[in-house]
């Protein structure tokens, strides 16, 4: 049953070398950066409640949960010559099995909706206990807050630029045409 229910995390098993960039080092550069402005700007930005960073960025996420969504079913959907054929090159693995174009726009497209709609839930759960996180939150040590706010931002980060790689095969690799010999 829980394979079931986490089946969009799959997408986190598969490997290939430049998949590490896409799901961990640039998230990580991002989150620091953007921790590092958020707690150095002069005039401190609202982390909870009404007109915060986590109401903007619950925001984005109900729009982006169903365009994942969609995207999904359109992959699953899309006739195209090529889509289940092995990825080119070092085609990237899950489990050890080389995965077709449609594999892992799927998975890809899985995972995103699957964080986009939990990392809603969870924005809007501290949302709601706004006023009890503050009061609990109020005697911790600033670098606990950073760490909390960078590691939000790192998940947010990571949909971001996963959201980047599967808007480059939407948009790039899956209208490429593959080079055609011809006997002139």
């Amino acid at each position: 049953m829980f394979d079931k229910l986490l089946k969009p995390m799959s997408y986190i098993g598969i490997k290939h070398s430049e998949k590490r960039w896409f799901d961990i080092i640039i998230p990580s550069i991002l989150a620091v950066l953007v921790s590092i402005i958020i707690f150095n700007l002069p005039k401190p930005i609202a982390l909870i409640g009404k007109d915060s960073l986590i109401s903007l960025v619950n925001g984005i996420l109900q729009i982006l949960s169903g365009f994942y969504i969609a995207s999904m079913a359109a992959v699953a959907t899309f006739q195209r010559e090529g889509m289940d054929e092995k990825m080119e090159g070092r085609p990237p693995k899950l489990k050890g099995i080389p995965l077709t174009r449609r594999n892992f726009l799927t998975y890809l497209f899985g995972y995103l909706a699957f964080m986009s709609i939990a990392m809603y839930f969870v924005g809007g759960f501290i949302q709601l206990s706004a006023s009890s996180i503050s009061y609990w939150t109020s005697d911790l040590h600033t670098l606990i807050k950073v760490i909390c706010v960078t590691l939000y931002l790192f998940v947010v980060c990571n949909i971001m630029t996963t959201t980047v790689l599967g808007m480059h095969f939407l948009i790039d690799k899956i209208h490429r045409e593959k080079p055609k010999f011809t006997d002139e």
